[in-house]
């Protein structure tokens, strides 16, 4: 969320608690604050739900568990290239060129799912040449391994925009939690104030706590029903 609606969560939270604490005294006078009342506790409650969820969304997480799948793809492909180039050399399989004529840093240049194309034909064109590779020291388990290698590394390809569009959705949805808790706010800063006669103290703290503080500079504003 932006710094305004952290400092509007803020002070709607600080609203609610004084409310809460408030409550055996406000409730049995002023019945018609309690849905009021309930709409703010259930929006700030899903607010957070949905903050502490954005929050588990690491891009560093996806970046390092990629970088390792994408080694460990590499790492299972070198033996099965060197076993192609092997059968290329000998002239029986011209079409072989372009397996055989991969190295390393090739395969390491290409981008997503370009990059697990590349893996998979390499293991699409070993695999009927699988007895001819046991010859040259690729055997089964080798094979296996580039496919299951490969496998591990495309779950991940894409991963990133996935995990943008899932915070994308979580940041829609919180928005639309802290409407809700706004609109809760604005139907009690009519009614509190009903309730002068009778619980002074209650409106006095009430008007306080709707006081909006800016948490990134320990600013307020001068007037925060102007700033909701």
């Amino acid at each position: 969320m932006t710094d305004a609606e952290i400092n509007y969560q803020g002070m709607a939270l600080n609203v609610l608690k004084l409310l809460r604490d408030s409550k055996p005294s406000w409730e049995k006078l002023y019945k018609k604050m309690l849905p009021d009342y309930t709409a703010l506790e259930t929006a700030l409650a899903a607010l957070d739900g949905k903050a502490q969820q954005r929050s588990g969304i690491s891009s560093k997480g996806y970046t390092e568990a990629h970088d390792v799948a994408e080694t460990a793809a590499l790492d299972a492909a070198m033996p099965v290239v060197q076993g192609l180039k092997a059968l290329y050399q000998d002239g029986g399989h011209p079409a072989l060129a372009k397996a055989a004529g991969y190295t390393r840093s090739d395969i390491d240049k290409l981008r997503g799912l370009t990059q697990v194309a590349a893996l998979e034909d390499l293991y699409t064109t070993a695999q009927p040449l699988a007895n001819e590779l046991a010859d040259e020291l690729v055997d089964a388990a080798l094979l296996q391994a580039l496919h299951d290698r490969t496998v591990d590394y495309k779950l991940l390809v894409g991963a990133a925009r996935q995990q943008i569009t899932g915070g994308s959705v979580l940041r829609e949805a919180a928005v639309l939690h802290l409407g809700e808790a706004r609109a809760a706010i604005n139907k009690l800063d009519v009614r509190v104030p009903n309730l002068k006669s009778a619980l002074p103290e209650l409106v006095t703290q009430y008007e306080k706590a709707r006081v909006i503080v800016d948490a990134g500079k320990g600013g307020k504003t001068s007037d925060t029903k102007k700033a909701a």
